[in-house]
């Protein structure tokens, strides 16, 4: 009869783990809001009228939506020039240029929770590292800081020249000293020894930066070459490639293993470990002027790019496979700029 007990109490026992086990994994499987498992679409609007908005569209490319931050918060207007978007934990940090905001949301329910707005001088891009939320100013030359979770002003990290997109890797942030074709400069700071700063030197035309794997990738293009470096995020040193031939690369973007990046209306790649640049596009887009590529992101496999249609109409988004196959098309809002995945 014991041994009857002892031998009922294991399959319970089993049985309650599994169930528990199963849970566990319903509950990571389930969205965690209506734009969960899917690619938030920033969309800037028209510089000087409040109409930038953001779409999304979900993994499978099933589900598209239009101004899911108005429809989300009353139709609360999201402001002017929606220049880039960072998450930290369930929030989104939506980086407002001309409204001088970065609006705070929960990333998967989009719904509003708060608006910063101290010492933000023409912001352009944010970051997240140890709880505190850095943003690049364009007006200032400097990286103002808030706390990540209580939105309150920190301190101001005077950087002296431009500020641009900035990523962070090995506990340090690297700040792009360049926009719109001009500058040839990287600015580490270690927010570990008392916002200590060095410069790292690249190429003319530096427009590109992104983490991965512990480094720190810059890539720049003016017309005579085209450069990419790799930073060793642990002495800060850098190695490059380049090419003469192929000139003016823009808009990098790293997905798996591999480097993605245009030039003119082609889009091109490169495996990470590269000693030359790939000079033959994968595939070519539609000529539209300079709306052509004014948004180009690579998520899981697939390429999301954007013609901001002259910013006189909804701007068209196109996603395709790495050979360039279309897998679906839509009008996004006005001025599409960037991609974000969102999982």
């Amino acid at each position: 009869m014991k041994l009857n007990n002892v031998f009922f109490g294991i399959f319970a026992s089993a049985l309650l783990l599994a169930s528990c086990s199963n849970d566990d994994s319903n509950e990571k499987d389930s969205p965690l809001g209506a734009y969960d498992n899917g690619v938030i679409i920033l969309n800037e609007g028209n510089f000087g009228t409040p109409n930038a908005s953001v779409s999304y569209i979900s993994n499978d490319l099933t589900v598209f939506m239009q101004d899911v931050f108005g429809t989300e918060n009353s139709a609360k207007v999201l402001g002017d020039v929606a220049q880039s978007l960072s998450f930290f934990e369930d929030k989104a940090f939506i980086v407002m240029n001309n409204s001088n905001t970065v609006e705070v949301v929960n990333r998967y329910t989009f719904k509003s929770i708060a608006s910063i707005t101290e010492n933000l001088k023409k912001p352009r891009y944010s970051v997240a590292l140890n709880g505190k939320l850095y943003v690049t100013n364009s007006s200032s030359k400097a990286v103002t800081v808030y706390d990540a979770k209580t939105f309150a002003y920190v301190e101001t990290i005077a950087i002296g020249k431009t500020t641009e997109k900035i990523v962070t890797a090995n506990g340090k942030l690297y700040v792009m000293n360049g926009a719109y074709g001009s500058g040839n400069a990287v600015t580490v700071v270690n927010p570990q020894s008392n916002n200590a700063m060095s410069i790292i030197t690249v190429e003319s035309g530096v427009n590109s930066i992104e983490e991965k794997n512990g480094s720190v990738y810059v890539l720049c293009g003016n017309t005579t070459k085209s450069r990419l470096f790799k930073i060793n995020t642990t002495t800060d040193t850098a190695t490059s490639i380049e090419s003469a031939t192929l000139t003016k690369a823009l808009n990098m973007d790293i997905d798996g293993d591999k480097i993605y990046y245009t030039k003119g209306t082609g889009v091109y790649a490169m495996a990470l470990n590269a000693t030359t640049f790939s000079e033959t596009p994968l595939f070519s887009v539609a000529d539209n002027s300079w709306s052509t590529l004014y948004g180009f992101n690579v998520i899981d496999g697939k390429v999301y790019t954007a013609d901001a249609n002259g910013f006189t109409a909804a701007g068209i988004v196109k996603i395709s496979t790495t050979t360039g196959a279309e897998l679906k098309t839509v009008a996004a809002g006005m001025g599409p700029n960037s991609f974000y995945s969102n999982n």
